[in-house]
């Protein structure tokens, strides 16, 4: 039983924006949600990126940028204390920008660069967890294993793994401007500032 795959979730957006913020913004969110790359850098610095392909100008337009990123990260599974060494969480994070240009836009009374592109980013998240069926004595109770005792504990691993994925999707929807289906949080301390 390697891998449990969860439904992929998706961002699509056209329009302005700064690709430099959004980039750093995800890589802090998966530094504060405990994700590592393959070589458990917590920094998320030497493993991450597995792919970073940015080509300049295209056969219809020579101004337009193409950027292609993969990013893999993982983190242990629950129990959360101590994580997991049988569940592990995955998402791997697909950027693909097509038809990127730059504009200037006035701000505040300011200049400043800013991207018009059409942005994809495709987040796949799975869960791996170890196999057992190649130990000699507990190969004959794998399928009594996976269905009876542990079965359980590995719907509520997929659970959280899809919550992360989720809350992944509606903070990268939310920089962008775009409608969430994630409660909105009210913050009591702001509406009451005359007080």
């Amino acid at each position: 039983m390697p891998n449990i795959t969860l439904p992929q979730l998706e961002v699509v957006y056209k329009d302005l924006f700064v690709m430099q913020p959004l980039y750093r913004m995800t890589r802090q969110w998966l530094m504060e949600n405990n994700y590592v790359d393959d070589k458990n850098d917590v920094s998320l610095e030497s493993g991450m990126e597995i792919l970073y392909l940015f080509r300049n100008g295209t056969h219809f337009n020579p101004n337009e940028k193409e950027l292609r990123i993969w990013w893999r990260t993982k983190k242990a599974g629950l129990p959360v204390g101590a994580g997991s060494k049988f569940y592990e969480y995955h998402i791997d994070i697909d950027w693909n920008v097509i038809n990127m240009t730059d504009r200037e836009i006035m701000r505040e009374g300011k200049k400043e660069k800013v991207q018009h592109a059409e942005l994809r980013i495709l987040l796949k998240p799975y869960l791996i967890v170890s196999d057992i069926s190649k130990t000699p004595i507990l190969k004959y109770f794998d399928y009594w294993f996976r269905t009876r005792l542990i079965k359980k504990n590995l719907e509520e691993n997929r659970k959280v793994l899809y919550q992360d994925a989720y809350r992944l999707q509606g903070t990268l929807k939310k920089y962008l401007e775009l409608k969430t289906f994630l409660p909105a949080v009210e913050r009591f301390h702001e509406k009451f500032e005359f007080i």
